[in-house]
């Protein structure tokens, strides 16, 4: 409200002749008084018409963010950039016992001002998965000259002249080896292999390397040696070996069967001889 005091209205003193100047002294004071009101009431129309802004008026600006109570609207702050979603990463600083309880969450090198950043409900779905101290985990390798560890960092497996890895989804790795395993077999040295009576009941002429040879417990075809009498015979010739009593010299050859894990000698030997066999079995 302007200061009309600055324009006290004039009143008639006993001394005042009659005369119409003086009559209007009031009069022209109130008018006076009229326009400082109206001054005033200009400028505050002005100012409460620029604080509608695009609303029309002022109490439709409130309301776009405070409720008749004078409480703020959630909706209204939520737009604000207060919802979560809204947010942007950024950096603040904090006080010294917010930044203790930070550190004491396991970030020992935080520092202010403290970064801060928004996180997908994914993301937090993905960290709950995550056992305490999951990257505690080290491998060590045992080599000729050491022992190597790996305590941290990536471990990078590469492929070999040998062996290869093949990936199976989703998270499955298979080694396998790039050159054949033919080659896998153990050795048998120094046996007395078992006789078997022929179907003419000729003993000491057919024999199999082992008791339990069969199809599959046979020997490894181009393996078989057999000795008699200390004498190695061939399966392609007849070769000449001792007696028992080395008196006489017999000649005996041999014929494999790697089907069965059998082989027949030539002629047969007698109970006095020895024979013994060496032979591979593959290991695949």
């Amino acid at each position: 409200m302007p200061d009309l005091s600055q324009l006290p209205v004039p009143q008639y003193t006993a001394d005042q002749p009659y005369h119409w100047e003086y009559d209007n002294l009031p009069l022209k004071t109130l008018a006076d008084r009229d326009l400082i009101i109206n001054g005033e009431v200009d400028v505050h129309a002005a100012i409460l018409r620029d604080t509608a802004g695009t609303q029309g008026t002022l109490s439709n600006r409130l309301a776009q963010s405070i409720d008749e109570d004078g409480n703020l609207i959630p909706d209204a702050v939520d737009q604000a950039a207060h919802n979560i979603a809204e947010h942007t990463d950024g950096s603040k600083t904090v006080s010294g016992p917010e930044l203790a309880d930070y550190v004491a969450l396991g970030f020992p090198t935080l520092t202010n001002p403290v970064p801060f950043v928004r996180m997908l409900s994914s993301e937090r779905d993905k960290l709950a998965l995550i056992a305490n101290e999951a990257t505690n985990l080290a491998m060590s390798f045992e080599t000729i000259s050491n022992i190597v560890l790996f305590e941290e960092g990536t471990i990078e497996f590469l492929a070999s002249e040998s062996v290869n890895w093949e990936i199976e989804a989703p998270n499955k790795v298979k080694a396998v080896l790039t050159i054949s395993t033919d080659f896998a077999h153990r050795h048998y040295y120094d046996l007395e292999p078992v006789m078997i009576p022929t179907d003419d009941l000729i003993d000491y002429k057919l024999f199999k390397i082992t008791s339990t040879a069969s199809p599959s417990n046979t020997f490894i075809e181009g393996s078989l040696r057999v000795y008699v009498n200390g004498v190695r015979l061939n399966r392609n010739q007849s070769v000449y070996y001792p007696n028992s009593d080395v008196l006489g010299w017999s000649l005996n050859s041999f014929t494999p069967d790697v089907s069965t894990g059998r082989f027949t000698l030539s002629n047969p030997i007698t109970d006095l001889d020895i024979i013994q066999i060496d032979f591979d079995q593959a290991l695949t």
